[in-house]
């Protein structure tokens, strides 16, 4: 910390830290399909948290909003450079697979954002259908649509390696 820092601050800041730091790992690692990426993407969000800790109403919300958004552009980037790659290497299916993610996590990472985004945010962060549109900038119903579609996929993904059928229900 700087030497003007108010030290309540800083304690306020790391209590919060050692609180929300389990859950936000577990979205990010959600949203991301791989531990390392989510770990990383959380130290991030917690690091764009604590620049504006003070002035928030809300740490908890705007920490996952923040985690939400992060994924997001990871996720673009990631596309980006995926295509750049398939355009420069050729056919993308060669890339490794991490083998210690569980089956529900890999299924996750194959869904496209916004399902994967949806379902995390409903069923491990707990949200509700509004709170999902305002953090993804759409209307409840498409919340509704993209849940539906990610836990169709979800179930076939999951059925076809022979693991739990009883997702989302």
């Amino acid at each position: 910390m700087s030497g003007g820092a108010d030290p309540r601050a800083a304690d306020a800041f790391q209590a919060f830290y050692r609180r929300a730091w389990h859950d936000a790992v577990r979205w990010a690692t959600a949203l991301t399909g791989s531990m390392a990426a989510g770990e990383d993407l959380a130290q991030d969000a917690f690091g764009r948290v604590r620049s504006r800790f003070a002035s928030i109403d809300n740490a908890d919300g705007y920490l996952r909003a923040t985690i939400v958004n992060l994924a997001r552009d990871q996720r673009r980037s990631a596309d980006r450079r995926a295509a750049r790659e398939l355009r420069v290497v050729g056919d993308p299916t060669a890339a490794a697979v991490e083998t210690r993610e569980p089956s529900v996590l890999r299924a996750l990472a194959n869904l496209p954002y916004e399902q994967r985004a949806t379902l995390v945010l409903r069923y491990w962060a707990d949200w509700d259908e509004a709170t999902i549109a305002a953090a993804l900038g759409c209307r409840a119903a498409t919340v509704r649509s993209h849940a539906k579609r990610g836990l169709d996929a979800l179930r076939k993904s999951v059925d076809a390696d022979g693991t739990n059928t009883e997702i989302g229900r």
